[in-house]
């Protein structure tokens, strides 16, 4: 399960700092809404696996554009007698153990502090536990901001952030075509590949979206952007 967008960030990256945020502030105030050591320590060994995974992910993303630019740089470069080397395998890795469910368990705390004896919202706003009111972003005018990159195999992925949607309906348009129904998504990245053509030759796509409230798209279209796929 994943926590309340009213309060818990849709990025991953936003996610980690957020949860940074939360276990120090609930380090010094939980104490004294009644919490314990034993209620303290799970948390940390969580949030520690959650800057993990962030910094890994940072590393493994740094990799895969490092072993981009030595594809390229191998195939395509002029001959000139430089041998290039491969890019060396990412250091990063988990080191803190945890059973599943961070989420679930971080949900199930916030709604025992919002239950504790003297807790107030100056507090959960420390915490970073109150809900926002959704009614700052208005449905009929709401626009997706798209990121748009590609990997080998004709794959394109549309990275976005919902907000307080429920995800995004995404169009596509290959090699400047029609615009065609791609599908609904409710977590970034959404990933399409496009099929290869006779030559195999990249593809030229352009890709749009609208949020989602339900199964309902509303407000406007995001701007088109348009990449060129890696066959």
């Amino acid at each position: 399960m994943i926590p309340s967008p009213l309060w818990f960030p849709t990025n991953f990256t936003e996610r980690a700092a957020w949860f940074a945020n939360f276990t120090s502030q609930f380090t010094a105030i939980g104490p004294g809404l009644g919490f314990t050591n034993a209620d303290i320590a799970p948390l940390t060994a969580d949030n520690a696996v959650m800057q993990e995974l962030v910094a890994g992910i940072d590393a493994a993303e740094s990799y895969i554009d490092a072993v981009r630019a030595y594809r390229k740089l191998v195939t395509e470069g002029d001959v000139n007698g430089t041998t290039p080397s491969f890019p060396p395998n990412p250091t990063s890795q988990i080191g803190t153990s945890v059973p599943q469910g961070i989420f679930e368990r971080l949900d199930n705390l916030v709604k025992r502090i919002r239950l504790a004896p003297g807790y107030s919202i100056e507090e959960g706003e420390l915490l970073g536990i109150v809900p926002s009111t959704p009614s700052n972003i208005s449905p009929e005018t709401a626009k997706p901001t798209l990121t748009v990159l590609t990997e080998p195999g004709n794959k394109v992925l549309v990275k976005f952030v919902k907000k307080n949607f429920n995800g995004i309906l995404l169009e596509m348009s290959v090699d400047k075509g029609p615009q065609e129904d791609k599908g609904r998504f409710n977590s970034s990245p959404a990933i399409i590949t496009v099929p290869q053509n006779e030559n195999e030759l990249p593809r030229l796509v352009a890709v749009r979206a609208r949020f989602l409230v339900g199964n309902d798209p509303v407000g406007e279209w995001s701007d088109t952007v348009t990449v060129q796929t890696t066959p």
